[in-house]
C-alpha cells in the first residue's frame, strides 16, 4: 500500500493515542466503523477527504498533523534555486508571466 497512507495511518494512530481514545471511542466520535479505522491505522486503507475531515474533528486536530506530521523533508539539488533566480532575473517580465502561467497549468496536470 502507498507509503502516505501508511503515514496518515500512523498519525492518526498516536493523535488518537495522545488523546487517551480507544479506537472503539474514536470510532463513535467521528462516524466510522472500528474495523474501517483500524484498517486506516494500519495503513490497509485510504481515507477520503470527509473521513478525515471527521477523524480531525473528532481527534480536535488539524488536517495538517496528520497528513504532515513526521515526513521528511526532501532536500533539493544545491544550487538549483539560485541558477533559476538568476536566470529569472535577466527575464522580461511578460516571459516571467509565461513561465509562472506554464509551471501552473504542468503542476494542475500533476507533470510536477
Amino acid at each position: 500500500m502507498n507509503h502516505n497512507i501508511k503515514h496518515i495511518g500512523k498519525n492518526i494512530r498516536k493523535a488518537r493515542k495522545k488523546k487517551n481514545l480507544t479506537i472503539e471511542v474514536l470510532s463513535g466520535l467521528s462516524g466510522i466503523s472500528e474495523s474501517f479505522l483500524g484498517m486506516v491505522e494500519r495503513g490497509a486503507s485510504g481515507i477520503s477527504l470527509e473521513t478525515l475531515i471527521a477523524i480531525c474533528d473528532a481527534l480536535d486536530v488539524t488536517t495538517d498533523s496528520l497528513l504532515l506530521e513526521g515526513r521528511e523533508e526532501v532536500p533539493r539539488p544545491s544550487g538549483k534555486d539560485d541558477t533559476l533566480l538568476t536566470m529569472l532575473k535577466n527575464t522580461p517580465d511578460e516571459d516571467v508571466e509565461f513561465l509562472i502561467d506554464f509551471v501552473k497549468l504542468c503542476q494542475k496536470s500533476g507533470k510536477f
